[in-house]
């Protein structure tokens, strides 16, 4: 933007230099701009020959800036000019005694392009047509405008699709559980380390992109606490994200566990995690010969889970008895013959279970 800004100055420099209406000087000039390499702006010829305040007065439309001041001796001209976007620009030319070469200085002050300062040096190769040249000048500075207007349209539209396409990367992470796919917000999620605030700064200019990724987490924790959404995350990954969101897995399953047949959640996590309500429900379903006919009914995940999680069958501590929680030995040819049939027939798929719950 700067560099388009002096390129503009640049091509409206040359109506600072009085001459006849339509025989101009053809004057050489080099730009210099602190900060730049040397050697970065080459020299522009360019053709003098108009007065400033009378150009602005003929085109205004065509103008950012006005002149507001403007002082002349016979070796120096000072133009004052003010712009829309509030700044102020000052150009100071000192010439020879011949004319025939120059030096100025460019200030700006204020505005959306901030401060800066440009030197320049000029000297005389000749003579033009003022009035060609103008309009010539005229029409590159157009070009120069539309080209800058249309950089910035396409910067904004590539900046919008990239922020739209992040928006749909954390809601497909929210949808599938998968807090990786959360990126850099999910990575300073409630961190305020150097990174971090470098991503907060960064994210000033995509307000969209960061504020729905970070409602996006704050629901996933929400999810993370419940029963379905706590089996969709993956068994590796659930103490870290119950470290995140500020909460531990056995808190999790201590609040889920007497919810789960109250509010239809998952029979597979019931099998899974809470052995204690799913006990009742174990012994009805997960038993006898009828359990090998129903392989692949309602209670499948549930009795796979149970029976990998929970013996159930044998009694804990010496005898077992109905006030222990266990069932009786004299039950074993009833209950638990079948179900040790069960776990030998499936004892592959329950190891594989092993790993996914993570017990």
């Amino acid at each position: 933007m700067r560099m388009s800004l002096l390129a503009c100055a640049l091509l409206a420099l040359p109506s600072f230099h009085a001459a006849a209406a339509n025989d101009g000087e053809l004057w050489e000039i080099t730009m210099n701009v602190p900060g730049m390499p040397a050697g970065m702006m080459k020299p522009q010829r360019s053709c003098q020959g108009d007065d400033p305040e009378r150009a602005a007065r003929q085109d205004p439309n065509k103008r950012d800036c006005k002149v507001t001041d403007s002082k002349r001796t016979a070796t120096r001209t000072t133009v004052t000019l003010s712009c829309k976007d509030g700044s102020t620009m000052v150009i100071d030319q000192q010439y020879n005694a011949a004319r025939t070469e120059f030096k100025s200085t460019m200030t700006q002050k204020g505005g959306k392009h901030g401060d800066f300062t440009a030197s320049m040096t000029g000297r005389k190769v000749g003579t033009c047509d003022a009035v060609a040249e103008r309009k010539a000048r005229d029409e590159k500075m157009d070009a120069m405008k539309k080209q800058v207007v249309a950089g910035q349209a396409a910067a904004a539209a590539s900046m919008k699709e990239a922020g739209d396409r992040e928006i749909k990367q954390c809601s497909d992470a929210l949808e599938n559980m998968n807090f990786h796919g959360f990126g850099m917000h999910g990575q300073c999620y409630k961190k305020t380390d150097g990174q971090c605030a470098q991503y907060k700064e960064m994210y000033k200019s995509l307000p969209g992109p960061y504020k729905a990724c970070n409602a996006n987490i704050v629901e996933y924790c929400k999810r993370f606490q419940t029963a379905e959404g706590f089996m969709k995350v993956a068994s590796r990954s659930r103490e870290e994200m119950a470290k995140t969101c500020g909460v531990t897995t056995a808190s999790i399953k201590a609040a889920q566990c007497p919810r789960v047949g109250k509010t239809q959640s998952p029979l597979s996590f019931l099998g899974a995690y809470c052995p204690v309500e799913a006990k009742p429900l174990a012994q009805e379903h997960c038993t006898g010969r009828d359990y090998t006919s129903k392989m692949g009914g309602k209670y499948a995940a549930f009795c796979q889970n149970y029976l990998a999680n929970a013996d159930f069958e044998k009694p804990r501590g010496g005898a077992g008895s109905a006030a222990s929680g266990t069932v009786p030995a004299q039950d074993k040819t009833a209950g638990q013959k079948s179900a040790d049939a069960v776990k030998e027939g499936v004892s592959q798929g329950v190891n594989k279970l092993k790993g996914l719950f993570g017990r």
